[in-house]
């Protein structure tokens, strides 16, 4: 009975939103980071030569992001724990208590809300490299390769897609134009684009893991209600039970062994 009772306040709910959470944090950090080095260092520093600071910032910005993210659903776990079976009722049984309970599921699904649009964002955010890499390799499948067995050695200038070298920046260079350079362009890009794609899936699941949180926390900020409902009628019941005491004891003078209760 014990371990049955145990089970019962397992927020089961909240465990498979904590544990979908905790895979796509670890998914997107592993598989960002492998992939925006490959394309900083390898790609940028070492092919053309140059580097763009905003785009490591941007990368350090989106990692703690994500552990922020990690810490937040384990918070979540921690008051579904609390917001089910008999630990909601050891828990919230005053109206204070009940009180603090739903304010506090009130502003978790307003964070997890604003949590999940950030989320989308960066989703979306995240389908600009992979489109990109889908972008490239049809480039060096089509156009280099292809190109090379012919006898023809391509060129590609990465400002004809957006990519800019910073024009106080000293070296570098916007033109790859050897086969060996182009060569290991497509190699690096083979290896990069794959990570942004699983990347892409880890914060896809972080944003399914956010929409199970606001179900289940709507559901526990119900539950809450309810149990507000209930000790209000507890309260009620207990004051009826007094007050017909109280009359029993006018009428004949002592206190009875047994009290009845009342006819509703």
């Amino acid at each position: 009975m014990g371990a049955l009772e145990c089970l019962g306040r397992i927020p089961y709910a909240s465990l498979i939103a904590t544990l979908k959470c905790w895979v796509g944090v670890g998914i997107f950090c592993g598989c960002l980071y492998s992939a925006l080095r490959i394309v900083l260092e390898d790609i940028f520093s070492k092919l053309l030569g140059f580097s763009i600071e905003w785009l490591r910032i941007l990368v350090i910005v989106l990692i703690i992001v994500a552990v922020v993210m990690g810490i937040f659903a384990t918070l979540l776990l921690i008051f579904g724990f609390l917001a089910t079976g008999n630990t909601r009722r050891n828990v919230y049984k005053g109206n204070k208590c009940i009180m603090g309970g739903r304010v506090s599921a009130a502003m978790f699904m307003m964070l997890t809300y604003i949590m999940n649009l950030t989320w989308v964002l960066i989703c979306a955010l995240l389908t600009v490299p992979v489109l990109m890499y889908v972008m490239f390799m049809s480039i060096c499948n089509e156009e280099i390769i292809d190109r090379q067995l012919a006898g023809w050695y391509p060129t590609i200038n990465i400002s004809h897609y957006g990519l800019y070298r910073n024009a106080t920046a000293l070296g570098g260079k916007n033109v790859l134009r050897t086969p060996t350079e182009l060569s290991k362009l497509c190699e690096h890009i083979s290896e990069a684009g794959p990570l942004f794609i699983v990347a892409f899936i880890g914060a896809l699941l972080i944003v399914l893991s956010m929409v199970h949180f606001m179900v289940s926390l709507t559901a526990n900020y119900t539950k809450i209600k309810i149990a507000k409902e209930l000790t209000d009628y507890r309260s009620a019941v207990d004051l009826e039970s007094t007050m017909e005491m109280d009359s029993i004891i006018g009428r004949s003078g002592k206190i009875p062994d047994k009290v009845p209760f009342g006819t509703q």
